[in-house]
């Protein structure tokens, strides 16, 4: 019966029906997916994230990774989320990161996080001192015994400004009580009359400082003096900053200050291929990824590669690490009747795994211009976060604009563009080259190794 059926096909389906067996007799290569855990939706962590998810969405037809943005309250919520596996990769700031790896600050009494690995150091964030425009506030001293919002408790911010206080030997009591306010809703007390300064850790241009410089006209308060010096020699985690001159409404000159920078970290269990493709994406498309947000634009991959505070991610290396290869006593020695099928004038060579073939090197040299340097809206890729005096983008979030990457919102997460089919998902890993034929043997050869290629902080802080 089935002989008559396929007799009746026609001739080119009869022909095509083994390949089609075939093909669908391979497995299907599951999707993998990224979860970036960021920020406000009003800072720059957020974008930042969307930037590195849009980036990855618009290749993951070849590599097959899928990346989506959460927002978070910060640094210390982005750890968290970190161990208990919800997010694969997140945003911290340098500070917060280094008493996390020796459980220290807000870490005090909890084991060091021994597991965590640096991909990229990114861009600078500057402890930023805002004053409403009735506060007579001029410079960082007038505060002492102002209204102060430190930061909400167990932020990046209040860990920042908790390092100024004791550098200063200021005290919570050497400040006045303050009223109680949301915490998606701290610095509206500038506009309000409640507060009569503010600490932000932000990178800048920032859309939620640029609302209240606008509609509030608070104002931006140098960071500097001999203490903060002492704190800087103290303590490498922290760099000196200044916040660019016109970056806001009002601000004709530039600030100085002291800055911490925004991490890119993973645990050390995110597989080498993932961090693999993240490093390949961003590294092979920086000039687009600079243009994506202002506070990026400084960002050479030299200044991305540089020294972190956890050890760098083994996915970052530029190439697998060879196998370690047996002491020549414990390599088994070749049968007589293979040694006699090699020829002396053709010695063999030892088989290489492919993920050791070299790696094209890409990047720029020179260390990152001072944060804050303003960037030419012409020269902004569309689709692009940028800094709006808009009331409403700062105070409500959820009228922030959704990043093109990012492109559905699911309470706090963002997913990323829509993933195509599992029969659409490209695999990233090379094929195996066909091993030789060995010579017949009677005893058995040390089998040679195979690689693959690899696939490639509500508050406005940060």
């Amino acid at each position: 019966m089935f002989q008559r059926v396929l007799h009746l096909l026609p001739i080119r389906l009869r022909r095509a029906l083994p390949w089609l067996a075939a093909t669908l007799a391979l497995p299907l290569q599951a999707a993998t997916y990224l979860t970036i855990g960021t920020g406000p939706l009003n800072g720059v962590y957020y974008p930042t994230g969307g930037a590195i998810c849009r980036l990855l969405n618009e290749e993951s037809g070849s590599h097959g990774l899928h990346c989506s943005v959460q927002s978070t309250s910060g640094s210390l919520a982005n750890l968290k989320a970190l161990a208990q596996g919800n997010i694969q990769l997140a945003l911290v700031q340098s500070d917060v990161l280094h008493h996390a790896a020796h459980g220290t600050g807000p870490f005090q009494g909890q084991p060091p996080a021994d597991q965590l690995r640096s991909l990229y150091r990114l861009h600078q964030e500057s402890l930023t001192l805002l004053a409403s425009a009735t506060s007579n506030i001029n410079t960082l001293a007038d505060i002492e015994g102002k209204r102060v919002d430190l930061g909400n408790p167990g932020s990046g911010e209040r860990v920042t400004s908790q390092a100024l206080l004791d550098a200063m030997g200021w005290q919570a009591k050497s400040f006045a009580p303050l009223i109680p306010a949301a915490a998606n809703n701290r610095l509206e007390g500038l506009c309000d009359g409640t507060l009569d300064a503010a600490f932000v850790v932000a990178g800048h241009p920032n859309q939620a400082i640029g609302d209240l410089t606008g509609r509030c006209k608070a104002r931006l308060i140098p960071i500097e003096g001999e203490q903060i010096d002492r704190l800087l020699k103290q303590h490498p985690y922290y760099q000196r900053g200044r916040i660019g001159a016109n970056l806001y409404p009002g601000q004709t000159s530039g600030i100085n200050t002291f800055a911490v920078t925004a991490e890119l970290v993973a645990l050390a269990s995110l597989p080498d291929s993932e961090v693999r493709t993240v490093r390949d994406v961003l590294s092979g498309r920086l000039k687009q990824f600079t243009r994506l947000h202002p506070a990026l634009t400084a960002l050479t991959l030299e200044g991305m590669q540089g020294e972190a505070e956890v050890p760098r991610h083994a996915g970052m290396a530029d190439a697998p690490p060879p196998p370690a290869l047996l002491p020549e006593a414990l390599s088994p020695a070749p049968a007589i009747s293979e040694a006699l099928a090699t020829s002396a004038a053709q010695p063999t060579e030892v088989a290489r795994p492919a993920g050791e073939e070299a790696k094209q090197a890409a990047g720029a040299t020179g260390a990152p211009s001072a944060e804050g340097t303003p960037a030419t809206s012409s020269g902004l890729t569309p689709g692009a976060l940028l800094p709006t005096p808009s009331a409403a983008a700062a105070t409500e979030p959820g009228a922030s604009n959704v990043l093109e990457g990012a492109a559905v919102e699911q309470g706090d997460t963002l997913t990323g563009t829509a993933a195509p089919s599992p029969s659409a998902v490209v695999s990233g890993a090379q094929p195996a080259s066909p091993a030789p034929a060995e010579p017949a043997s009677t005893a058995p050869a040390p089998a040679a190794p195979s690689g693959a290629s690899p696939t490639a902080e509500g508050t406005p802080a940060q």
